[in-house]
C-alpha cells in the first residue's frame, strides 16, 4: 500500500475471509419463522405436551393460529420449537413413515422411544456435518411395555428422558416450578399434571414476551392420542400495576 491507496474489498470477499479464519454468521442462518417454548409433562397415566399457537419472525409474532404440537399416531404426540420450517420438514418425514407403517398392515407402530432415538441420530448427524437444524422437540408417548414416555432433543443431537421436558424460554421459567411441585414420592397425577401445565403457560405469558395467551395440548395416554384447545391462559394484569411518581 502507497500513500493510502487500496481497493475496498467487497462484501463477498469479505465474507469469504471470515469464514476462512473461522468467524462465521449465526450457525443456524439468519431471521428465520420459529417456535417459542414447548412444556411436557409425564404423569401416571400418561404424557402432556403444550405449546403456544405463536410462530414468530424474530421477535414479531408473524403466525398466530399455527398449532405446534402435533399427534403423530395414536400412541405418541409431539411438540416442536425453534426454526418450524424444519420442524415442517421432519413432520412430512415423520407422516411418511407412519403410511408406510400402515401399507405394510403387520400390526408394527412408530414408539415414541423410537421418534425420539431417530431425533437424536439426525440432529447429531446435521450438527457433526456443519449444517445444524435449530430445533428442539418434545416427544412423548405411551411404550407397550413401560408405560408413559418422555424426552427432549436439541439441535446437537442430546436426549433428555425424565419426567418433565421442556425448550426455549420455559427451561428456565418452568422446569424449576414443575421440579418443586414433583411429589417425592409418586408421579403427577393427570389433574395435577394439568395444573402444572395451564401454570406454566400462564407464566410464559406473563414473562416470555414472545408467548401469546393461546395454546394447545397433546395428550396420550391408554386409550389413545388427541390434541385439546386451543386453550386461553388466565390473563392477569395485576401484575403490571404500579404507582406512578409525581
Amino acid at each position: 500500500m502507497i500513500n493510502g491507496d487500496y481497493e475496498r474489498a467487497s462484501p463477498e470477499e469479505v465474507a469469504q475471509f471470515l469464514k476462512f479464519i473461522g468467524i462465521n454468521d449465526d450457525p443456524f442462518g439468519q431471521s428465520v419463522t420459529a417456535g417459542g417454548s414447548v412444556i411436557g409433562i409425564r404423569y401416571d397415566q400418561g404424557v402432556l405436551v403444550a405449546a403456544d399457537n405463536c410462530v414468530h419472525f424474530g421477535s414479531t409474532p408473524r403466525f398466530q393460529n399455527v398449532d405446534r404440537v402435533f399427534k403423530i399416531n395414536e400412541q405418541i404426540v409431539m411438540g416442536g420449537g425453534g426454526d418450524f420450517a424444519d420442524i415442517q420438514m421432519y413432520k412430512r418425514t415423520i407422516d411418511a413413515q407412519v403410511v408406510t407403517d400402515r401399507i405394510y398392515q403387520d400390526t408394527t407402530e412408530m414408539k415414541p422411544k423410537t421418534l425420539a432415538g431417530w431425533f437424536r441420530s439426525t440432529t447429531y448427524t446435521r450438527r457433526s456435518s456443519n449444517d445444524p437444524s435449530a430445533v428442539a422437540v418434545v416427544v412423548g408417548g405411551m411404550e407397550p411395555q413401560a408405560g408413559p414416555y418422555l424426552a427432549y432433543i436439541d439441535s446437537r443431537g442430546l436426549i433428555v428422558e425424565d419426567y418433565v421436558a421442556t425448550t426455549d424460554t420455559a427451561q428456565q421459567m418452568v422446569l424449576p416450578m414443575v421440579r418443586d411441585s414433583k411429589p417425592t414420592d409418586r408421579e403427577f397425577t393427570e389433574e395435577e399434571a394439568l395444573a402444572m401445565i395451564r401454570q406454566g403457560m400462564e407464566t410464559l405469558n406473563n414473562r416470555d414476551a414472545r408467548a401469546i395467551p393461546y395454546y394447545t395440548v397433546g395428550v396420550c395416554n391408554a386409550n389413545g392420542s388427541h390434541i385439546e384447545g386451543p386453550y386461553n391462559v388466565s390473563e392477569d394484569w395485576t401484575l403490571a400495576r404500579h404507582n406512578r411518581i409525581h
